[in-house]
């Protein structure tokens, strides 16, 4: 009796064929070997226990992958776009500069980069693996995942053929972010639009120009970019002075003008070398044209143009140095008097 109590079960051999999942034959068999060879509870348990638990780990791995990609695509833009900008100013005082040497609106251009940069890395890369999850998920359902890639496939060639401008907006501004070329709050010129940039995606830039007109420019149409607030800027202007001026004597009033305009607040923080006037630009029948050159901060050259305006205008006026005006010469012809007929 006692013998007959510990008698093994006997080996019912391998489950026959439709009863466990393609992938799901462990928990399958082993309640198949436990249960004599009920190929009834062995496809219950398969359907309760077994495909289950492969899904659920399948989706675990998909959401691991899909948290370490993230967190290594976040690093590494982050070190890739972590660079000095191109010219640093080596005059910035301690209160404009933080603690490694670069301007706080460097560094809040370049974190805004990397949040951009990073999110459409890691969202294009999160897709893709949940993709390959949901597919890998049915098959162990024991779904044909042959048809359903093949219409993904056409789905996906038909979808390219027919959104090629959006997808050349998106990597057109995934490159825009990448490369710096612009960022929310330059004003930057772009052949359709100029102002201010107030919004970047991937797919448009939106602009707002000086008079307020809101402009919406889709990012696979930028072929040029002019960005007026990129490092540094230059207030350049051109005075033309009436002939005859005594052109040291003018040169010297604008150089001395600069100087005092760029010793003054806000100027005096934002002017980054001394100004500089380059001689006479052009010489036409309104005058001679000087030009005045100051470096500036990025995008802090209009103020500074219109404090220069009019620190000269009320210079030229006080030491009576006459700006170039347009004349007009006016040849009359005498002739002689016609005698009057007989």
């Amino acid at each position: 009796m006692a013998r007959g109590l510990i008698a093994p079960v006997a080996a019912v051999g391998p489950p026959p064929e439709g009863i466990c999942g393609p992938r799901t034959r462990i928990v399958c068999s082993w309640v198949y070997d436990l249960t004599g060879g009920d190929a009834t509870a062995a496809a219950v348990a398969d359907w309760l226990l077994g495909r289950p638990i492969a899904i659920g780990a399948v989706l675990l791995a998909g959401w691991a992958l899909r948290w370490l990609i993230r967190r290594l695509v976040g690093r590494g833009v982050n070190r890739i776009l972590a660079q000095a900008p191109v010219l640093r100013r080596a005059t910035t005082s301690a209160a404009q500069a933080s603690a490694d040497g670069h301007l706080p609106w460097d560094e809040a251009r370049r974190s805004e980069r990397a949040r951009a940069v990073a999110t459409a890395v890691s969202s294009t890369l999160s897709a893709l693996v949940w993709v390959v999850t949901v597919i890998a998920a049915a098959g162990i359902l024991g779904l044909d995942v042959g048809p359903i890639l093949a219409s993904a496939g056409l789905a996906g060639v038909a979808i390219a053929f027919g959104a090629q401008s959006l997808i050349r907006d998106l990597l057109a501004g995934v490159f825009i972010l990448l490369e710096d070329h612009f960022a929310i709050g330059d004003e930057v010129d772009l052949g359709d639009g100029v102002g201010v940039v107030e919004r970047m995606t991937l797919r448009e830039t939106v602009l707002r120009d000086l008079d307020g007109t809101v402009w919406h420019v889709r990012n696979g149409e930028i072929n040029r970019v002019g960005n007026h607030s990129q490092v540094w800027s230059a207030a350049m202007l051109d005075i033309t002075v009436a002939h005859g001026t005594d052109l040291a004597a003018a040169r010297a009033l604008l150089t001395a003008v600069a100087t005092e305009v760029a010793a003054t607040a806000p100027f005096d923080q934002e002017v980054l070398e001394p100004p500089e006037v380059l001689g006479v630009e052009a010489l036409s029948a309104d005058g001679v044209t000087l030009r005045l050159l100051v470096k500036t901060l990025a995008g802090r050259q209009f103020g500074l143009q219109r404090a220069l305006l009019e620190g000269i205008a009320d210079s030229f006026r006080s030491h009576g140095v006459d700006l170039g005006a347009r004349e007009l010469a006016v040849r009359v012809r005498r002739t002689a008097p016609v005698p009057p007929a007989d």
